[in-house]
């Protein structure tokens, strides 16, 4: 773990350092970088505290723009080769940092739904860091990010819902297809980390 806060430390300095940087070139490639720590810190130091303070349509239009930035980072980084290793690592942590800090204050309202939410994703939360720090391939999948766009609009909604009344039987049937996503996401990342530990030790056989 000391290892890892070591890296991550190293790799945030180069990219404030290339963000402030003369090179367009080196500020261009920290572009899905600096869109995903905004994502991160937005959460806990804007959005709850506009919910706290009841300015519901702020808070609304932040998670938002926080969804957009998902989706815009590695849409980005993809088509303007601007990926790296650190900035994958970058996205898991902050998707997972923006999720639980918008879905605990749910819990309070939205019980039985939200708790599994959060539940099911400390536990893909856990997987990811348990394989992180045996040198495994954690990135999201696929499936993975398309589990975070469905659970980013399970959330949406039931801030939505403190505007205008959302239907309950809408609520129920977004959450049970997030908690859907979230199991299969799950199996889908044990497999594919199984296969990839299988495939080093083929490996380290040869």
């Amino acid at each position: 773990m000391k290892e890892f806060w070591k890296y991550f430390i190293k790799n945030i300095k180069i990219v404030i350092s290339d963000l402030r940087s003369k090179d367009k070139e080196r500020r261009r490639k920290q572009i899905p970088n600096l869109l995903t720590i905004i994502r991160g810190f937005l959460a806990p130091f804007t959005i709850i505290p506009a919910v706290l303070t009841h300015h519901i349509y702020l808070a609304f239009g932040l998670i938002i723009f926080c969804g957009l930035t998902d989706c815009f980072d590695g849409w980005y980084a993809r088509n303007f080769n601007a990926q790296s290793e650190f900035g994958a690592d970058l996205d898991a942590i902050c998707d997972k940092l923006f999720v639980l800090t918008l879905t605990f204050p749910l819990a309070f309202e939205y019980t039985s739904w939200i708790v599994l939410i959060l539940i099911l994703e400390l536990i893909i939360a856990i997987i990811n860091s348990h394989y992180r720090l045996k040198g495994i391939d954690a990135r999201s999948s696929l499936i993975g990010k398309g589990k975070t766009v469905v659970l980013d609009c399970s959330i949406a909604l039931c801030y939505l819902d403190y505007i205008i009344r959302i239907p309950d039987l809408t609520l129920t049937i977004v959450t049970v297809l997030t908690n859907i996503m979230q199991i299969i996401t799950i199996i889908d990342y044990i497999l594919k980390y199984k296969k990839e530990k299988n495939n080093e030790i083929q490996m380290e056989n040869i």
